[in-house]
């Protein structure tokens, strides 16, 4: 198991946090999150999923069936998420940054990001594991070949609270492969762990007879990898959380989304005027507008 200090002074942008993601494909820090990010984005949460002592009281399993698998032991939601924090929480600076050069380009985009709970009766059925997301077979691939995923526990986690264990990986000729003991990560609220989808780890039980398991993740991959797993998002264009959020976003972090660049030659005057009425505030800089008058300029 591993108690870590309960906050960190670390920024993902430290050289040894890289270093770390290198040696053993995982990294954590712990108490990440400011406690005032901590509680906003846990009571945006717990409007998606409630907690253990909001649920009727019907739907509890006997307390002797524990940790039996009940009906409800896991719930998740997928961006885009209702609640606008819950979607600006995934443009954290230094985790893009550390994305960019852990991928080895400065060509990314997010994956997928969710909000997960565990109830008790949660009981692992995987064991350990490497994530897929991929079309192609793990062996003879290097770091930019995989996904770099941000674990967010928006909870308190403990032993009995099914925590992630982790175990120190390398990649080698045949794929990656273990290289050291199990490590159970407990932490309190707002402790992160970032590591490589090709690093093994596992779920682990929720044993205690009451309480719940908060986790918000991001993943982000290469954008000029189309074989590696899309997020059902790119589907969300009338979805209108996923529409505010966007148009709200400055256009060079639009294209972390998939969106074309500014200059891409579908942006014309017509499709502008479509974009903005689809994505309140789309050009309110009007980059996207000076680009096409530069063109125009141009021929």
């Amino acid at each position: 198991m591993i108690q870590p200090e309960l906050t960190t002074t670390r920024r993902l942008t430290d050289e040894s946090v890289f270093s770390q993601l290198c040696n053993q494909g995982f990294c954590i820090l712990p108490g990440y999150l400011p406690q005032k990010k901590v509680e906003i984005l846990t009571a945006a949460v717990r409007l998606l999923h409630p907690a253990w002592s909001e649920l009727p009281v019907e739907q509890l399993p006997p307390q002797g069936s524990l940790p039996t698998p009940n009906a409800f032991p896991s719930q998740n939601t997928s961006f885009p998420f209702p609640q606008r924090c819950l979607n600006q929480a995934m443009m954290d600076p230094d985790a893009i940054a550390l994305a960019k050069r852990w991928l080895g380009t400065d060509q990314i985009c997010m994956r997928g990001s969710a909000c997960s709970i565990r109830y008790p009766g949660f009981v692992d059925g995987t064991g350990r594991h490497v994530d897929g997301f991929s079309m192609l077979p793990t062996q003879n691939t290097n770091r930019g070949y995989n996904h770099l995923k941000f674990w967010y526990y928006l909870s308190e986690v403990e032993l009995d609270t099914a925590p992630t264990s982790f175990w120190p990986t390398q990649w080698g000729e045949q794929g990656p492969y273990v290289v050291g003991g199990e490590q159970k990560v407990t932490g309190v609220a707002g402790s992160l762990i970032v590591f490589s989808i090709f690093t093994y780890h596992s779920r682990n039980n929720f044993t205690r007879p009451h309480g719940e398991r908060y986790v918000f993740t991001v993943r982000w991959g290469r954008r000029d990898h189309p074989w590696e797993g899309q997020s059902e998002y790119v589907m969300s264009g009338n979805n209108p959380a996923f529409a505010n959020f966007i148009g709200c976003l400055a256009p060079s972090d639009r294209e972390l989304f998939h969106f074309p660049p500014i200059g891409h030659p579908y942006y014309t005057q017509q499709t502008l005027r479509h974009l903005a009425d689809q994505y309140p505030g789309w050009d309110v800089s009007g980059e996207y507008q000076a680009a096409i008058a530069e063109v125009d300029v141009q021929n």
